[in-house]
């Protein structure tokens, strides 16, 4: 099943709400709420007045600047983050796979059944070999990811096709998002 996930990349939470309605207005499946370009974030107040009123299935995604995000803080401050937006009902949460081993143990067990744990990676500068696409995937999914999800640099053909073959080697090809970013669950 495809899904078109809008980003929602606005600074402030009202530009987000208004960027949420227009997502679902204009057929978007679900929206990714950016955290870390809220400016002035405040987790408590902020997450449920976003989620409150979003008319679509939600992805929270708090990324650090390690990983192409704007979050410069703790990573403890961050897995809170997370898990306050699992406790308020989310749909899915991205973590890196930088650190999932750590916010998976950071949950103990305590993860909503309804929540989807997305471990992601991002290469920006390429798209590695098949071999190792397929070695990324296998250590994604042992850390007890339940969507896997690499975004790569494509810059030719060859590089689509090899995430084409990873995914048909995986077969478990749910998505494919533009700039080879793949969704495996």
């Amino acid at each position: 099943m495809t899904l078109l996930c809008v980003p929602l990349v606005g600074r402030t939470v009202e530009e987000m709400k208004i960027d949420a309605a227009a997502a679902a207005a204009a057929g978007g499946d679900l929206v990714e709420i950016r955290l870390d370009y809220i400016e002035g974030f405040r987790p408590r107040e902020d997450l449920p007045r976003l989620l409150h009123s979003c008319p679509l299935p939600v992805l929270v995604t708090y990324r650090p600047n390690w990983e192409g995000g704007r979050y410069d803080g703790d990573d403890a401050t961050r897995f809170e983050t997370l898990c306050l937006a699992m406790e308020l009902g989310v749909d899915y949460v991205d973590i890196e796979l930088k650190v999932a081993d750590k916010f998976v143990d950071f949950l103990s067990g305590n993860k909503p059944d309804k929540c989807k744990l997305i471990v992601s990676s991002h290469n920006y500068e390429s798209t590695p070999s098949c071999e190792e696409l397929a070695n990324l995937v296998a250590r994604i999914q042992e850390v007890g990811a339940d969507i896997v999800k690499v975004a790569t640099t494509a810059t030719d053909i060859i590089d689509v096709s090899r995430m084409f073959q990873v995914m048909v080697h995986c077969q478990l090809l749910s998505s494919f998002q533009s700039g080879c970013s793949t969704l495996l669950p």
